[in-house]
């Protein structure tokens, strides 16, 4: 079984970053778990043994993970194989936030998982060689928090971060053309700024939105009223509920109940 700790950012940086997490322990079976898309993007450094990312038209088709990744924003699952000695330190950055630490338009992460030694080389690998040498979990969140601040840049624009929370809060009503008018820029701009800064367009992540609301509001209930939560998650009704949840998932929801486990947004194969 695997452990789990997560610590939570000094406020600097809690604009950017959800929270800081550590996951470790001894997989002696291949372990495959469907991971779905919530909207967020992950930096990973890898201090055990080699991780498998599988396709997922066909789980033979694999590509090795050995050091340090970033999977961007997603419109599917990933499929993860594990085995052996886990060991992972994880920087779980919330939508806009890759952009003040890496300086790279995020649509170049999108839908993809990139060894980060490409993206930021020797840096990368001294952080990790860094990780591996402490002993006790707090130090590793210490080095990784001030490895953020040293890097720390420009945030997402004040365009940006008002569509953001628009679009998390609204509940499926934020419309973006509105939005832009609001905040006095031309709608082409919104969206040129807001695929800079999150790697998506603002439909495409309400989409990602409406979907998490969904996996949010069931929880860990057995008994769901779909049509009822289609209502309040934003969807015209159940049938279009159901045609995103597949979209997204590439389930359907009552095959997720069934194969939902204790991480709503984990699901082992």
């Amino acid at each position: 079984m695997l452990s789990h700790c997560n610590r939570r950012v000094l406020l600097p940086l809690a604009p950017h970053i959800e929270h800081l997490w550590i996951a470790r322990g001894y997989l002696p079976r291949h372990w495959r778990n469907l991971i779905l898309p919530d909207g967020a993007v992950e930096m990973i450094i890898n201090l055990g043994d080699p991780q498998t990312l599988c396709a997922l038209d066909d789980p033979n088709k694999r590509r090795v993970f050995r050091r340090a990744w970033i999977s961007g924003e997603r419109l599917e699952p990933i499929l993860i194989d594990e085995i052996g000695y886990v060991h992972l330190a994880g920087i779980r950055l919330r939508p806009g936030g890759g952009w003040p630490f890496l300086g790279i338009p995020m649509r170049e992460f999108s839908g993809q998982v990139i060894e980060l030694e490409d993206i930021l080389g020797q840096q990368i690998s001294e952080l990790r060689d860094r990780l591996g040498e402490e002993t006790r979990d707090n130090a590793r969140f210490d080095l990784l928090e001030a490895w953020l601040r040293a890097r720390q840049r420009t945030s997402p624009t004040r365009a940006v971060n008002y569509v953001l929370r628009a679009i998390q809060d609204s509940a499926g009503s934020a419309r973006i053309g509105q939005m832009a008018k609001e905040i006095g820029i031309s709608h082409k701009h919104l969206l040129r700024e807001f695929d800079r800064c999150v790697g998506l367009t603002p439909k495409v992540f309400s989409r990602l939105c409406a979907f998490q609301r969904v996996i949010q509001s069931v929880g860990h209930r057995t008994d769901v009223e779909w049509a009822d939560t289609a209502t309040e998650c934003g969807y015209y009704d159940q049938a279009h509920l159901i045609r995103e949840f597949r979209a997204l998932s590439g389930l359907t929801p009552a095959t997720y109940l069934n194969r939902r486990g204790p991480f709503l947004n984990y699901l082992e194969i």
